[in-house]
């Protein structure tokens, strides 16, 4: 029983030598294209970052409104038209149409507490936030129509 190796637990295992260049391009590699995927996630989030904010559009939309509504003249326009004013013998009613549904919900929020609002033709009795989205979203754009309150 001749064995090549004195004791069958010390087996040597020859490795292959390693080069130094191979495990460093390897990484260099792996650098890459965790940069790239890093790259790319940055230039995706700004693309998304640039689109238009509903609550920057709300409050604008409630100042030109407000502006229309005082007959002061307006900056620039919101959605691209002027809201129709009307002028009555004890309150003025300033109506726009093609509000985004999200800044309908914001802007008129902020017109309730200022008089009264009608959105799509509907009045609401009570006024709540669940209330605003139902209305602002029956169709793809909202028309707002605000009533100052009555000079006293």
């Amino acid at each position: 029983m001749s064995s090549p190796h004195p004791h069958p637990g010390s087996a040597q295992v020859r490795k292959r030598p390693v080069k130094k260049g191979g495990i460093s391009r390897l990484v260099a590699w792996e650098w890459c294209i965790v940069l790239a995927l890093l790259s790319g996630l940055g230039v995706t989030l700004l693309i998304m970052s640039r689109g238009p904010d509903p609550k920057n559009q709300a409050d604008a939309l409630v100042q030109q409104m407000k502006a229309a509504a005082l007959g002061r003249p307006m900056g620039a326009l919101i959605f691209a038209h002027y809201p129709s004013v009307q002028r009555g013998a004890r309150e003025i009613l300033v109506s726009i149409d093609k509000i985004p549904p999200k800044v309908c919900v914001l802007a008129s929020w902020d017109l309730y507490r200022l008089g009264a609002i009608t959105i799509n033709g509907v009045a609401p009795q009570r006024v709540s936030a669940a209330k605003l989205v139902e209305l602002c979203n029956d169709g793809d754009s909202a028309t707002l129509t605000w009533a100052t309150r009555p000079a006293s």
